[in-house]
């Protein structure tokens, strides 16, 4: 009791500004809320005291833990806790079907108390240095934008928020446990892809049930894998001033801001990365076994949220043995083993492999045979031995505007960083070429971008060292830096020529990321932002409060402004890349949206789902099977053809076959190990099988949209492009009524329980 009582009351001097903190998210998000329809109700209670939770837990766990390192070091620790904290909390919950709210709170709440107990330092406030807060006035207009179109624009802005990445945490909140939600229509791999980042949306979407949050998830990870590279900068030897740059172009990069708007878990698993780097530096430097610990939390969070982790985890170990294998490092191994490990045993007990439907492959021997093989996977049009091209790859992945700035500063920043008397600084400057030859070698589809992401990022690093000690150098430096900001910020409406595949078409685009209407309005934000921190600057905390209050009002403004100002549409204050959504399976979502609540919902023809589940997650949606193993998963179907006699005929009629990705598999391909798109859960069809699936599920309604270019070449489809479902409703009027129907989307009322269609009803 008595050390609680002396935490509390050391504490007590930093109660102002938490309360002050707590007061504006909450406040926030009522007002982001408001803007898309989540009424002021009991859901922002409870949002408020499961981040309180998590929010004072972290913190006070970081400070009694670690030592004080700086502000940076001390935030980085802190979101990374709160992360796992929430990843070890859903992953618990979930496997004994508890997933809801009660549970919740009561774990993190006791966790909370826990913290309470511990006898945490007494430190006086951090004052953050006017070069940090310089990084926050400039930030914070591109903030506001950013919040503005994720929370109105998202989850339509990322194809894999829509596929997996937001339908696994909705089932999981919906059936209150985690299980292996089918991904048919060749996306069976996403259904067992490790899922830390989906913890987290389910987290998000718990309080609200629905997408407020969770649909620009990725935000607290875009700002975390700033702070991340200041942090390595600054490492690295960089003064303050100098190591704001490579996080400032990281958050106003293209691809970066794509992926904050949206709820993919690419930032999620790279600002996981970047803190292994880091903290991989502070271990070997100490010698703390307190930091292999930490590192090895870092690193499984980071293998525990994408399957391409793996790729790039030779790097990490690099770092980690710099100097030489430690006896402390098997601290690392308890964080590995829980953030990370649970994904991959999963695999292997259901599916035969730890990257199930890949197969585990060491040195050319099989280890783990899954539902298709390493060289299976590399049948893909995504996939080029053609180097001419990787180019184009990295200026996608660094965002093209940007690439032409970073030339020449790579130049002097490396020179600089090679030249200096830490060693680490070399290391992190050849980091991002072996990080591409990581990439080259071992992404399957390694014309895919996105994939090398994280190369880009920690590429940014000689930014912070272009600096010399000539001050007209300098400030030559700080002039060209700042135009930079402008140059990703504006763009110009042109398109660099190059001859490239199809599907790199715009890559090399030099639009700026802000809508160009919205250029004054943008400029004038952040001439006001800095202007504001300048006038503040003697009193640096009162100018971060500031800043913070300003940025929260200007994003309820502008959120509640991009619905307002430019009525039918939304307004675009920013210009991210087209998903390429067919329009009229847009207009078909809608549809849906507006008529069905409370609705069982079976959705074939397509992997992309999340739209049917509802604003408020008010739906139930599935992939029926169509034929007579009714809870079957794309592991079942795979296990049963490897027990499956070799001298067994083919189908003769099957209603799929398989594939590459985009590519028909060779002449002399006949093994489906070879495919890396087998569709074995489409090949046989029944229709009075699927008819009673179905009914046993209880579906209301069908969603059936015409096949993708994916797909349309390998499945049985009408003149139309539908799936075969299509034809079977049509072919029998007393079960499916035809509700809806364009072009691309067919909507069926499902009759087969013989009651009237009560669940239609026009939304308020």
């Amino acid at each position: 009791m008595s050390n609680l009582s002396r935490s509390v009351r050391v504490s007590s001097a930093g109660m102002p500004a938490i309360v002050a903190a707590v007061t504006l998210i909450a406040l926030t998000s009522i007002g982001l809320g408001s803007v898309v329809g989540f009424r002021p109700g009991i859901g922002y209670l409870w949002f408020w005291l499961l981040g309180t939770c998590v929010a004072l837990s972290s913190a006070r766990i970081a400070r009694r833990v670690w030592p004080d390192d700086g502000l940076s070091d001390s935030l980085l620790r802190t979101g990374i806790i709160a992360f796992a904290l929430v990843v070890t909390g859903e992953m618990l919950l979930g496997s004994v079907g508890q997933v809801r709210l009660l549970p919740e709170l009561l774990l993190l709440g006791g966790v909370c108390v826990l913290s309470l107990t511990l006898n945490v330092p007494a430190t006086r406030p951090r004052i953050p240095a006017s070069a940090p807060l310089m990084l926050v006035a400039v930030l914070a207009p591109l903030l506001i934008f950013v919040v503005a179109t994720g929370v109105t624009r998202s989850p339509l802005t990322l194809y894999d928020s829509l596929s997996y990445h937001l339908v696994f945490p909705a089932r999981w909140l919906l059936d209150h446990r985690l299980s292996i939600v089918p991904t048919p229509f060749s996306d069976e791999a996403q259904a067992y892809a490790p899922a830390n980042g989906e913890l987290f949306f389910l987290w998000l979407m718990l309080p609200f049930h629905g997408d407020l949050l969770a649909r620009i998830g990725q935000l607290p990870f875009y700002l975390l894998g700033g702070v991340a590279l200041y942090a390595l900068a600054r490492r690295a030897g960089a003064a303050p001033a100098h190591a704001i740059y490579p996080p400032l172009f990281y958050l106003f990069t293209r691809p970066i801001i794509e992926q904050a708007i949206g709820a993919d878990v690419d930032l999620v698993c790279w600002s996981m990365f970047l803190a292994s780097i880091y903290f991989s530096l502070v271990a070997v430097d100490r010698g703390d076994p307190r930091d292999w610990l930490f590192w090895g939390v870092c690193v499984g969070l980071f293998c525990g949220s994408k399957y391409v982790a793996l790729v790039y985890a030779p790097l990490l170990l690099a770092f980690a043995v710099r100097g030489g294998l430690r006896r402390q490092m098997v601290w690392a191994l308890p964080g590995i083993l829980l953030f990370a490990a649970p994904w991959y045993a999963r695999n292997w007990i259901v599916g035969g492999s730890p990257l199930y439907p890949a197969s585990l492959t060491i040195a050319g021997l099989t280890v783990a045979p899954g539902a298709y093989s390493h060289q299976a996977m590399l049948r893909s049009a995504f996939h080029t031995t053609n180097l001419r091209l990787l180019p184009a790859i990295a200026a996608q992945a660094m965002g093209t505007n940007l690439m032409l700035l970073w030339i020449p500063a790579a130049v002097a920043g490396c020179w600089s960083m090679f030249t200096r008397q830490r060693r680490i600084a070399a290391g992190l400057a050849i980091a991002p070429a072996v990080m591409a030859l990581l990439f080259w070698f071992g992404v399957p589809d390694n014309g895919d971008a996105r994939f090398l992401l994280p190369a880009a990022m920690l590429a940014l690093l000689p930014f912070a060292f272009v600096f010399r000690e000539h001050r007209i150098w300098n400030a030559c430096a700080h002039a060209v830096f700042a135009a930079g900001i402008v140059w990703l910020a504006v763009g110009w409406n042109r398109v660099l020529p190059f001859t490239r595949p199809w599907y790199m078409d715009g890559w090399l685009s030099l639009q700026g990321i802000v809508g160009r209407e919205y250029w004054p309005c943008f400029i004038a934000m952040e001439l006001a932002a800095i202007a504001l921190v300048w006038i503040l600057k003697s009193t640096p905390a009162r100018a971060a409060i500031v800043a913070a209050a300003a940025c929260a009002v200007g994003c309820v403004v502008f959120t509640a402004g991009s619905e307002q100002w430019c009525v039918p549409d939304r307004c675009s204050f920013l210009m991210p890349s087209s998903i390429f959504l067919r329009s009229d399976m847009v207009v078909a979502w809608r549809w849906v949206s507006d008529h069905a609540t409370r609705a069982t919902i079976a959705n074939t023809g397509n992997n992309v789902p999340y739209p049917l589940f509802g604003d408020h997650l008010t739906n139930r949606v599935y992939y029926v099977n169509i034929d007579r193993h009714r809870d079957w998963r794309f592991d079942d179907y795979d296990r049963a053809r490897k027990h499956r006699r070799a001298d067994d005929p083919p189908p003769t009629d099957p209603f799929a076959v398989p594939s590459g990705v985009l590519l028909p598999l060779d002449a002399t391909t006949v093994s489906q190990f070879a495919a890396v798109r087998p569709r074995f859960e489409r090949v046989h069809g029944m229709r009075d099988a699927w008819i009673q699936n179905l009914k046993a599920r209880g579906v209301d309604l069908l969603f059936v949209t015409a096949l993708s270019a994916y797909e349309i070449e390998y499945n049985w489809h009408d003149a139309r492009g539908f799936p075969i479902e299509a034809a079977w409703a049509q072919s029998d009027p007393k079960v499916f009524t035809l509700v809806y129907e364009n072009a691309q989307a067919q909507v069926y009322a499902v009759h087969v329980s013989g009651g009237p269609f009560d669940f239609l009803m026009t939304k308020d």
